[in-house]
């Protein structure tokens, strides 16, 4: 099985649990579509880790997401993907504010909800050039920084005044439509972007409790023998759970376990030995 087509979802509705954390405020203005490529086993350049991921921008913050939110979604509902983190460490649900400074925040369930910070210096020194391109009608200014062992090249367009971007890339003076590093090992390419009516508040995880990083990561280790098991018996009581494969299609918790099963015979053919941040400060 190659890894870049494996994707499991596991869809948590935790709406008696999380009604408070919702901002009326903060309705998701837009959002952009990303098709992320990362080469995480360098023994594999041919095949990269693909993935659509998407980001939501709000009035006060961003959210930065591994499956699409839905309309009608159920106020309070988690995605998580299962097989990703095995996959690349750029797959993952971020929430950042803005103007804060605040690093960007996983969300992450382990009991009940909770914040992680893995970056407390966070920080992108960006140098803006003068050169500039149209990426999707947008006009695009390229800027260049450094972070996580990376130097990345990126493009932004004033005409989005948000200071956001793909994964944990922002702090310009509008949104990143496009970026990479200089190795071409990852990429975040313009996919689309449309924008939202409908009403689609986003959470204000100031509200939740911080989970030390290397608690979170110590919790994420232990669970890899079965982390859908493992994810289960954490879940609070009330909490629905559903899920989904890549193309949206809705199965069983037992042919979900067959689905992770499955991977873990493949799994062991490919190694993350080429993570997206090679430092974590």
């Amino acid at each position: 099985m190659n890894t870049t087509k494996f994707s499991l979802t596991v869809i948590i509705g935790l709406f008696l649990l999380v009604q408070g954390l919702f901002a009326q405020d903060n309705q998701v203005n837009m959002f952009i579509k990303y098709d992320f490529e990362h080469i995480a086993d360098s023994t594999k350049k041919e095949d990269p880790i693909t993935r659509s991921m998407y980001l939501y921008i709000g009035n006060g913050s961003s959210f930065y997401s591994m499956a699409p939110m839905e309309k009608n979604q159920e106020q309070g509902a988690l995605h998580i993907s299962m097989d990703a983190v095995d996959q690349s460490d750029g797959l993952v649900n971020l929430y950042t504010p803005f103007g804060t400074g605040e690093s960007p925040s996983l969300v992450t369930m382990l009991g009940q909800l909770y914040k992680v910070h893995p970056n407390k210096n966070y920080k992108i020194d960006w140098a803006i050039s003068e050169e500039k391109r149209d990426i999707g009608g947008y006009a695009c200014i390229k800027a260049t920084g450094q972070f996580g062992g990376r130097t990345y090249e990126a493009w932004f367009t004033e005409e989005i005044p948000f200071p956001v971007g793909p994964w944990k890339l922002n702090g310009l003076p509008g949104a990143i439509l496009e970026a990479k590093d200089l190795t071409n090992e990852v990429r975040f390419r313009y996919a689309g972007l449309d924008k939202v009516t409908d009403k689609m508040p986003l959470m204000e995880i100031d509200k939740l409790p911080e989970l030390p990083y290397e608690k979170y990561r110590k919790a994420m280790e232990n669970s890899k023998a079965d982390k859908l098991g493992a994810m289960m018996a954490q879940l609070p009581a009330g909490a629905s759970v559903k899920f989904k494969t890549q193309d949206g299609r809705e199965i069983s918790q037992e042919q979900a376990e067959a689905l992770m099963k499955e991977n873990g015979k493949n799994k062991q053919k490919f190694q993350l030995n080429n993570p997206v941040e090679r430092t974590i400060k």
